[in-house]
């Protein structure tokens, strides 16, 4: 994680749900610093990469160093950001990734700022075990290490605890074997052409080994947060404070007229958790400090048979010295009802759109017709826009699902997973809700008293695995909802039907590679919907579906399902379709829809998903129907290929090129785009 401006922080690369990422996450800290000039994101000339290292030094620049595409492809390029921007530096000695950095300052009256690397994998079976410092100047050196010797590790953990000293934690082996060493290292610069670094054991420092975590600096001292050991860590052992205390010592009493005798002792004291219903799986995150704030951010792993978990929280961690004693715990709490403002997943630096732009007062509805045949709706299809179909008969539905009738003939103890959230609109960016189970029954009653929740069903055999059936997943409810002879290429094409239930809180904006029909049952509800080449507007990350843009406005504000029409993220107007019970909404693939319960405090819909493209769709699993097309997999991974072919160029030109082909590709789209519209 880097700084991007006094209250900005950036997290940039990393392994996402799709693969290596090349892209940065902003996030505003929760502080009161005053923000300075905002500084650049790597940009995307730098290839996309994991296990790599971002170092603040010690004179608020930033070193980018190593990573890795394939465990087999390590990198030893590294980059510097200075205010203007990015540069590429001296390689590394040798490519490395799962090493482990910090900053230091040398020299006493100079105060030459560098970084420490140690450790770290230079193939997926050969472990480092050479300690280098890098200086602007000089490029990289390798250190002689004095003292004792610590054997070759990679994911360990090293932090400063001051100019050019501090502790090496954990990390494994070329054996596989956790390290239970905790060493405390020191660079030695008296003779300038060659500095050293010193190490010694801190057997007075009792730690459980540990990889994984993150070792960090912040106004109470080191905080070590989360790792995997051994065995499974305990609560007082997952999160750790390590910080120095300075106590005077006893004086004999011909000592009285001396200066105080002082020692120094380190203190490991726990942490005292408040997660909450929704612990975090505290392994691969990523960690940065800021006084006594502390942001945690993803972070999860793949559990072999039980599948890959991923961090969806965002975790704000204030912290404080309990009372006076040295020895005193510390309490973290977690603010995950307000996690930091996401500003960005996206593509290098974020620019400011300038003074709100004001759209028309009301936006456009949605046509409104009556479908008599299924040539009808055929026809309306290839007309590819969004419309509301009235005068259908889709079962006795609108008129029997109750909240009594459904917590009947639904098992009201039948464990659901839920979207609980705080605010009116829930952003799938953000992640500022929490997946909460419980029964069906509570969700319906707690809706009905305006708690802000939201149910998409799953499939009830295999959730991981299988597309939602409404059919089949509520068989209580499968009498009362059928898809009418009109809709008989929905039928024939189906992908999932999964049931929706909210009580009064917002849908994100986002889009379905599929076509589908949205049948409101119960409720009236507001959509605002966008056309597919609005992407760009919305800020829609590389490889994802969901925008990080709120389209409607809070309810303290104006009345539910007002969308706002002026805005500074200078956004199209779209068109909105009011839906009451009965109707049913075509929505075309890829047009963006977010979705804002009126009226009444419940609102039940059944989602259809259905194939409407010949051929074109991702091969394999796709259980939400949201997949993007193989065209567009297949032309990412191009991107990457192309971006890596200009390497071994000096980054000017390889960016000039780069520039030419990106141009290209807009008209090309820009073409296809006045081809539709003739």
């Amino acid at each position: 994680m880097t700084s991007s401006s006094g209250d900005t922080i950036g997290l940039h690369g990393g392994i996402g749900s799709k693969g290596r990422l090349q892209t940065t996450d902003r996030f505003r800290l929760p502080v009161d610093e005053v923000s300075g000039k905002r500084l650049p994101d790597p940009p995307l000339n730098i290839p996309a990469r994991a296990c790599h290292t971002i170092t603040r030094l010690n004179d608020g620049r930033d070193l980018l160093v190593g990573g890795r595409t394939s465990p087999d492809k390590p990198l030893g390029g590294c980059w510097l950001r200075n205010a203007d921007g990015w540069k590429a530096v001296h390689d590394l000695p040798k490519p490395l990734y799962r090493h482990c950095a910090a900053a230091v300052t040398l020299g006493e009256e100079c105060g030459i700022v560098g970084v420490l690397i140690f450790g770290g994998k230079t193939t997926g079976r050969t472990v480092n075990g050479e300690w280098y410092l890098w200086q602007e100047t000089k490029g990289w050196s390798t250190l002689l290490a004095g003292w004792e010797g610590c054997e070759p590790l990679f994911g360990a953990m090293i932090a400063p605890t001051g100019k050019c000293r501090g502790l090496l934690v954990g990390g494994v082996t070329e054996e596989g074997i956790l390290s239970d060493r905790i060493w405390e290292w020191r660079v030695q610069d008296e003779y300038e052409s060659a500095p050293s670094v010193q190490l010694s054991r801190r057997n007075d420092i009792k730690i459980a080994p540990r990889i994984g975590a993150c070792l960090i600096q912040s106004s109470v001292g080191l905080s070590l947060i989360g790792g995997v050991s051994r065995s499974v860590l305990s609560e007082g052992e997952e999160i750790l404070c390590i910080r120095d205390t300075i106590r005077e010592e006893a004086k004999t009493p011909w000592e009285t007229s001396s200066p105080p005798i002082t020692a120094t002792t380190t203190l490991v004291a726990p942490v005292t958790l408040d997660f909450g219903s929704s612990r975090p799986l505290l392994v691969g995150h990523a960690a940065y400090a800021a006084g006594s704030t502390v942001l945690v951010v993803g972070g999860g792993a793949v559990c072999f048979s039980f599948g890959a978990h991923w961090n969806q929280e965002i975790w704000t961690l204030h912290f404080t010295l309990n009372g006076e004693n040295e020895s005193s715990t510390v309490r973290w709490v977690t603010d995950k009802n307000a996690p930091p403002d996401v500003l960005s997943e996206g593509q290098g630096q974020i620019e400011d759109s300038g003074a709100p732009t004001k759209y028309p007062a009301d936006p456009e509805e949605i046509a409104r017709v009556n479908v008599e045949t299924a040539e009808d709706f055929d026809r309306l299809v290839t007309e590819a826009r969004p419309f509301v179909m009235e005068n259908l008969d889709i079962g006795p539905c609108t008129k029997t699902w109750t909240a009594n009738e459904l917590i009947k003939k639904v098992d009201a103890h039948r464990i659901v997973t839920v979207h609980q959230a705080q605010d009116d609109n829930m952003n799938f960016q953000h992640k500022n809700f929490q997946y909460v189970k419980k029964p069906f029954g509570q969700f319906i009653a707690e809706c009905l008293h305006g708690s802000k929740q939201y149910m998409r069903s799953l499939s009830a055999e295999k959730p991981a695995d299988q597309p939602a059936n409404f059919h089949d997943d509520f068989p209580e409810l499968r009498d009362g909802f059928h898809l009418p002879d009109q809709l008989a290429t929905v039928s024939r094409n189906q992908h999932s039907s999964p049931l929706r239930i909210s009580g009064p809180v917002n849908m994100w904006l986002h889009y379905d590679v599929m076509a589908n029909i949205l049948c409101q049952i119960r409720g009236t509800k507001i959509l605002a919907l966008f056309s597919p080449s609005s992407a760009l507007d919305f800020k829609i990350p590389p490889g994802s579906s969901t925008s990080p843009v709120q389209v409607f406005a809070h309810t303290s504000q104006q009345g539910r399902g007002t969308i706002i029409t002026t805005t500074t993220h200078n956004h199209p107007p779209g068109i909105k379709a009011r839906l009451n019970p009965g109707d049913v909404l075509y929505i075309p693939p890829l047009w963006l829809h977010a979705a804002a319960p009126i009226e009444e405090n419940l609102s039940v819909s059944i989602n259809v998903f259905f194939k409407s493209l010949r051929s074109g769709y991702a091969a394999g699993r796709d259980v939400y129907g949201n997949r993007d097309l193989q065209a567009y997999e297949n032309g990412r991974r191009g991107v990457e290929k192309m971006v890596r072919a200009f390497d071994g160029l000096p980054r000017e030109i390889g960016s000039a090129y780069l520039e030419r082909l990106a141009d290209e590709l807009r008209q090309k789209a820009r073409a296809l785009r006045q081809e539709e519209r003739q």
